[in-house]
């Protein structure tokens, strides 16, 4: 009975290696997929964060062409180079005209029609005129003041 108690203990303790090898081997697998996890991720986000790079990169790249142009404009003189200069203010100056020519005729209907100028001016100069209008505003002089707060 010995020679049996013996012989499996003996063969316990040959397959006891390859069983804690098993083991640590599914321990490591597991690991190692962990870390191939959290390196494929760190390579996403840093994709993400080249990608973002490039869009900047981009944005800066065409400012400082229109920048480059508008300056290249400046140096033109004649009257071909007067009136491309003049291209973007004129434009400006007729959308706003006629802004101002719809507005100061609905403010004329709603006057004749509620008699009361207060009334009026609150219908004619509502919540979306308001945020055209602070558009742009900021648009025109928003970005003015950021250059300058940036070049001191």
């Amino acid at each position: 009975m010995l020679s049996v108690l013996g012989s499996l203990i003996g063969f316990a303790g040959s397959a006891l290696p390859s069983v804690l090898d098993h083991f640590q081997s599914k321990e490591k697998n597991k690991r190692d997929m962990e870390l191939l996890r959290l390196q494929s991720e760190l390579m996403k986000q840093d994709a993400e964060i080249d990608l973002m790079k490039f869009h900047a990169r981009a944005a800066d790249d065409e400012h400082a062409r229109l920048i480059e142009h508008d300056i290249a404009m400046q140096k033109d003189t004649g009257f071909m180079a007067g009136l491309r200069k003049s291209v973007r203010p004129v434009i400006t100056y007729l959308f706003f005209a006629l802004f101002a020519a719809v507005k100061i005729s609905a403010l004329m209907v709603a006057m004749k029609t509620t008699g009361d100028f207060n009334i009026a001016i609150n219908i004619v100069w509502d919540a979306e005129t308001q945020a055209i209008f602070a558009a742009i505003i900021s648009f025109w002089f928003g970005s003015r003041a950021l250059e300058k707060r940036t070049k001191k």
